[in-house]
């Protein structure tokens, strides 16, 4: 997870997932946890050949319904940084 904030400009702050961050083999999980048919098909520690793999099953676009369950208060908590900043500048 990365966090950018601007003070100038057109003011504002993001939260995003960088990619680039993730190990290799690890950069689509991100999409593959948000599908909206919830599956991960990866392989198990241990074992080789095609038994070695297995399906694992996530809440579809779990990542979606999280932040937009959660933007009030992320948006609020960002409101309350930008207002003490504001407030030690002023």
């Amino acid at each position: 997870m990365r966090i950018t904030v601007r003070t100038t400009g057109v003011v504002g702050a993001r939260v995003w997932m960088d990619k680039n961050l993730l190990p290799s083999d690890l950069r689509d999980m991100p999409t593959a946890m948000n599908n909206s048919n919830g599956r991960i098909r990866h392989p198990t520690f241990g074992r080789k050949g095609r038994g070695g793999w297995v399906n694992q099953w996530t809440t579809p676009l779990w990542w979606e319904k999280t932040v937009r369950q959660h933007t009030p208060r992320m948006t609020a908590e960002v409101e309350r940084v930008l207002n003490d900043v504001r407030r030690i500048l002023d």
